[in-house]
């Protein structure tokens, strides 16, 4: 039986470039061939990754049948298998998940303005024109891949992860393709450290885990206000295996806001400092002092000064 689809279209204003967005998540140029992508997929022309929606596992898909400069974003969705799923409102659900993943509200353009002129950001934006910051589809998905990336090396994160997904997370499968997600918060709060273990996740990880899956499930997750920073920051650090870097990323990647600065981040501090040309190490201080006037956009700032460590030879 076919599955049944959901399809739509949502407005984003230029530059956009979906696919240089996408394909860095799904497979960054340093990864290397032996990369297998978990939960971020790239296919032909479309972004596609595995959602929960209404309570159960659907495939999204994402593609821009426009230019960068003036995008035709479209999504279809795919799985869902209860006939309530496909009311009119259903749709509206959609296409405003979509708008929050691919950071449609988010004006680039006046992003590079306040990077212009600077050594170091004015190039960046020219060499990645377009790109947003793609959002996780939920606060809890980004908080899960949060906290499995502590401390580690990207390409062993990205392997725990992929472990993860595959041993309790859900699978849809789509012309001979499988794709997987996300374990459901209520699958992954009754794991313990032992049954984690052999996926190489330390017992630490696992406690963290498995208290966030149960704040997920009594509603505990989202803070009662995501406009006031330090309050977002404040509530996030209260959930175990939480801190201030991660806080900040889980700003950035799960609620989007873009001048979550991750300060505490030693390879963005080595990376300033180097293409900057600076004779000392920067602090996270100094870091704060030099990037102020490009409030509200130094969340930008730093995923773009990420990414060429991702992209550089």
């Amino acid at each position: 039986m076919p599955l049944k689809e959901l399809q739509g279209r949502v407005a984003v204003a230029g530059p956009f470039d979906l696919e240089l967005s996408a394909r860095l998540l799904c497979a960054p140029p340093r990864a290397g061939r032996d990369w297998s992508a978990a939960g971020d997929y790239w296919h032909g022309r479309e972004y596609r990754r595995v959602v929960w929606w209404t309570g159960q596992p659907a495939l999204l898909r994402l593609s821009n049948r426009g230019s960068i400069d003036n995008p035709n974003l479209g999504w279809r969705l795919t799985g869902a298998s209860r006939d309530s799923d496909y009311a009119p409102h259903t749709v509206t659900g959609v296409a405003s998940r979509v708008r929050a993943m691919v950071s449609a509200d988010t004006d680039l353009a006046a992003c590079y303005a306040s990077f212009r002129g600077d050594p170091v950001l004015e190039p960046l934006t020219q060499r990645f024109c377009g790109l947003r910051v793609l959002r996780f589809p939920s606060l809890y998905e980004c908080l899960v891949a949060t906290i499995l990336e502590q401390q580690l090396n990207f390409w062993f994160a990205a392997q725990v992860k992929r472990q993860l997904y595959t041993a309790f997370g859900p699978e849809v499968e789509f012309e001979g393709h499988r794709y997987r997600g996300v374990p459901a918060p209520a699958v992954l709060a009754g794991l313990t450290p032992e049954a984690l273990r052999p996926l190489q996740v330390s017992a630490p990880k696992a406690r963290a885990l498995a208290a966030m899956a149960r704040a997920a499930l009594a509603g505990e997750l989202h803070p009662p206000s995501e406009h006031d920073a330090e309050a977002v920051i404040e509530h996030l650090m209260r959930l175990r295996g939480v801190g201030r870097w991660s806080a900040a990323y889980a700003r950035l990647r799960g609620l989007g806001h873009t001048d979550a600065l991750p300060l505490q981040d030693a390879g963005l501090l080595r990376s300033v400092t180097l293409l900057y040309g600076s004779r000392t190490s920067l602090t996270p201080q100094a870091l704060e002092r030099k990037w102020r006037r490009f409030a509200p956009w130094r969340g930008y700032a730093a995923y773009y000064i990420w990414l060429t460590q991702w992209t550089q030879e």
